[in-house]
């Protein structure tokens, strides 16, 4: 799950401050964490390998979404969003260096815009919004805002 070590700078290999590991989780809890991220190519979630950029393009490529499908995609979204809590949790508790930090921010990021696509890909296979996405989006914004009044009640004192 970690980086290799082959070309690691000495930064790298130097456990993670506090104060920025306090700006990756800040960053990773914001309403678009996902933005600028690429879904990661093979990931293990639950104990199961996926290939998500290629199952995410072969259901692109698809006219429509059958039922089969769409079960594979609902069965997929919380096993990402457990991921990328998981890796948030980590990367929260666990003694890391800025590598692994910085590894497991990516991976987090990027499982939360996979989940992002392939809700995406549901919300065309139905012809309407997510409701479930449009309440998510909503309550990130409101504990954003509550997460960033902390923050800056922290600095303050």
């Amino acid at each position: 799950m970690f980086l290799e070590r082959k070309a690691i700078k000495k930064e790298d290999s130097e456990l993670i401050s506090k104060q920025a590991r306090k700006k990756l989780l800040w960053s990773l809890r914001s309403e678009f964490a996902w933005t600028g991220k690429k879904v990661p190519g093979i990931v293990t979630l639950n104990g199961k390998e996926y290939r998500l950029q290629e199952l995410l393009l072969s259901f692109e490529e698809k006219e429509s979404l059958g039922p089969e499908d769409t079960a594979k995609i609902q069965a997929l979204l919380p096993a990402l969003k457990a991921g990328a809590e998981i890796n948030e949790n980590r990367l929260e508790t666990e003694k890391l260096t800025n590598a692994e930090a910085n590894f497991l921010y990516e991976e987090a990021g990027g499982l939360l815009r996979a989940e992002i696509e392939f809700k995406d890909l549901l919300e065309k296979r139905f012809g309407k919004k997510d409701r479930d996405l449009k309440k998510l989006l909503e309550s990130q914004k409101v504990a954003d805002e509550k997460r960033w009044q902390q923050f800056i009640k922290n600095i303050k004192y």
